[in-house]
């Protein structure tokens, strides 16, 4: 029942961590401040500026005080949560947007942390895959919520939402007891000296620099398209609908084949899915495209997170740290990068630069990474 309640808990907070990060996506479209396209870039640019500052300071925390890290930043998220729903103009959203990014960081390198110490080294790929749950969800739930919500009721009880969400959730880490064994092994020295980490993280960076702009663009593409707010709704889910069953065998495909295979593999075929999508654009073949990317996407997420658990376990907090410091920050120029694109060339050029991208993060992974 512990190590039920351990998975639980940093899943929840995970799926907050993600799902506050993506709410902006879906719910400035509906918001009554009308934001610009600029003005939207620079509040998903804010949050992934707060997200990435605290990423290694998160993962060095983490090591020795998961829990404690864990409750602190739910309880930030909480509040700039709050702020973010009661803002009642633009530059209120990019406070409320960066302090949402500084409370979030801390989420994932103290919850890898805390299933670090609770599992065995051979229960790690398939924990993390039922952890990993909260990725697709996150998505499944904004593309089916959010809509509704902001129609429905309003804009900002979305953010409301997410405030209560994430303030139970901290409160349940209170009674939590995570026995955390820490070495210091040369700590972040050591850490930026072994090549897996900056293979991860360099990779990473590629793939999620895409990643970001399919996650934070597909909605306002599938309108820009011809689809309406409810059918485009679904078809965002579906980029994460099939993650689910696809999640939750990824932790017995990784340790079958390997977590370089995996990610070799799944982000090939992830990458042509990407491109396919500039070209495939009927309703029929959009929800398509979008359920089979739902699949292969999270296989590579519990992939991604396995690596970063296993390539020195004693330090777990400070390697998924530095690596999500690399993922995260192409969050800051993914938004800038697309809306250049969209501007110049469209979004249909967007996804086959997106695609090719991911591609070669692919091939890094085949060339350099042993694990």
């Amino acid at each position: 029942m512990k190590k039920f309640l351990i998975v639980f808990i940093t899943s929840a907070s995970f799926f907050l961590s993600y799902f506050s990060r993506i709410a902006w996506s879906i719910v400035s479209v509906y918001s009554s401040l009308k934001p610009t396209q600029v003005e939207d870039s620079l509040i998903f640019s804010l949050f992934f500026l707060g997200y990435i500052v605290v990423q290694i300071p998160a993962g060095i925390a983490s090591n020795k005080y998961p829990r404690t890290v864990a409750l602190a930043s739910l309880l930030g998220l909480s509040a700039s949560s709050l702020l973010s729903g009661l803002a009642t103009n633009i530059p209120e959203e990019y406070v409320a947007s960066l302090l949402m990014g500084l409370s979030a960081g801390w989420i994932y390198p103290t919850t890898i942390k805390v299933l670090s110490a609770s599992f065995s080294r051979g229960e790690l790929p398939v924990v993390i895959g039922y952890y990993s749950l909260a990725w697709p969800l996150s998505i499944v739930l904004s593309g089916f919520i959010l809509p509704f919500i902001s129609l429905n009721i309003g804009w900002r009880f979305a953010y409301y939402l997410i405030a209560l969400v994430s303030f139970l959730i901290a409160l349940s880490y209170l009674p939590l007891d995570v026995k955390v064994e820490f070495k210091n092994n040369g700590g972040i020295l050591t850490v930026v000296r072994n090549r897996n980490v900056i293979t991860v993280s360099f990779s990473g960076f590629l793939f999620f620099l895409s990643y970001w702009i399919i996650t934070l663009y597909a909605y306002k593409y599938f309108l820009d398209i011809g689809l309406n707010a409810y059918i485009a709704g679904f078809a965002y889910s579906l980029l994460a609908l099939a993650g689910i069953p696809s999640t939750m065998i990824a932790g017995y495909i990784i340790r079958n084949i390997g977590v370089r295979s995996t990610l070799t593999m799944f982000e090939s075929i992830y990458g042509m899915l990407t491109i396919s999508l500039a070209y495939f654009i009927s309703v029929v073949q959009v929800m398509m495209i979008a359920t089979l990317m739902g699949f292969v996407r999270f296989v590579i997420t519990p992939a991604n997170s396995s690596a970063v658990s296993l390539i020195d376990k004693n330090n777990a907090g400070s390697v998924s740290g530095f690596a999500n410091f690399f993922w995260q920050s192409s969050g800051i120029v993914a938004p800038i990068i697309a809306s250049i694109v969209i501007s110049a060339l469209g979004f249909h050029l967007l996804w086959v630069i997106c695609g090719i991208i991911i591609l070669v993060s692919a091939v890094v992974y085949y060339i350099l990474l042993r694990i």
